[in-house]
C-alpha cells in the first residue's frame, strides 16, 4: 500500500501538471496561449482568445485533473486523507507546472473538480453557487473564483464541524486550495483595488491577468 500511495502522490502532481490549455491552443489553434492575453494558461485566457468551446474544453480536462487525482486515489485503496492529498497535489501541479518551469495556472478548475469528487454536495452547491452569482453579478471572472475560493474552507467548516475527527483533512484541503487560489490571484487582487480589472467578454482580444 505504501507504494501505490508514493507512485500514486507524484503522479497527481504530474496529472496536475499537464496544461490543458496551452495543449488545446497549440494543438488546435497553432498557438502559444502563454503569450495571448494574460499568459495565463487557463480556461479564462483560453475563453477570451478562442471563444466558448474550447473554454468548455479545457474546463472539463483541468477539472477532470484534480477529480481523476481522488478518484484513482480511492480505487487504490488510499485513505481519505491520502486521497485528498492527491487532489491537493493535482492543483499544485497545475499551478506550479513541472513541464513549464514550475509556472502555470491559478487552480480554480482543478480545485473545482476536487471539490466534486470529495465533498459533500451541500459544499458543491455553495462554492459552484457563489462563484456563478458573483460572475453574473458583476462580470469578472476572478471576482467569481475568488468568492468562490473565500466560500470553499467557510462552507466546509460550517457543514463539517460537528464531526473534524473524521473529516479534518477535508477541511485542511479547503483552507489550503482557497489560500493557494488567493495567492495565484494576487495581481487580480491588485488590479481590482485599483478598479483595473478587466470584465468578461467573449470576443477574441486581448486581456490582462483573468483567473484559470
Amino acid at each position: 500500500m505504501a507504494w501505490k500511495a508514493c507512485v500514486w502522490l507524484v503522479a497527481s502532481y504530474l496529472l496536475g501538471s499537464i496544461p490543458f490549455g496551452l495543449v488545446v491552443s497549440r494543438l488546435v489553434y497553432r498557438q502559444d496561449l502563454r503569450r495571448l492575453g494574460s499568459g495565463n494558461i487557463g480556461a479564462t485566457n483560453v475563453l477570451r482568445n478562442f471563444g466558448v468551446a474550447p473554454f468548455i474544453v479545457v474546463t472539463v480536462l483541468d477539472m477532470g485533473k484534480g477529480a481523476a487525482a481522488v478518484l484513482v486515489a480511492r480505487a487504490l485503496g488510499l485513505n481519505p486523507a491520502l486521497s485528498l492529498l492527491c487532489g491537493l497535489l493535482a492543483v499544485v501541479g497545475h499551478n506550479w507546472s513541472l513541464y513549464l518551469s514550475f509556472r502555470g495556472g491559478k487552480g480554480i478548475a482543478t480545485t473545482g473538480g476536487v471539490i466534486l469528487a470529495a465533498y459533500p454536495w451541500q459544499v458543491i452547491a455553495a462554492v459552484l453557487g457563489t462563484f456563478l452569482v458573483m460572475v453574473l453579478l458583476v462580470r469578472i471572472m476572478s471576482v467569481g473564483s475568488l468568492s468562490a475560493a473565500a466560500a470553499f474552507p467557510v462552507s466546509t467548516a460550517l457543514l463539517l464541524h460537528g464531526d473534524l475527527g473524521r473529516f479534518w483533512p477535508h477541511l485542511v484541503v479547503s483552507v489550503l486550495g482557497s489560500a493557494f487560489a488567493f495567492y495565484r490571484h494576487r495581481d487580480n487582487i491588485r488590479r481590482l483595488m485599483e478598479g483595473n480589472e478587466p470584465r468578461i467578454r467573449l470576443k477574441r482580444g486581448p486581456s490582462r491577468g483573468e483567473s484559470g
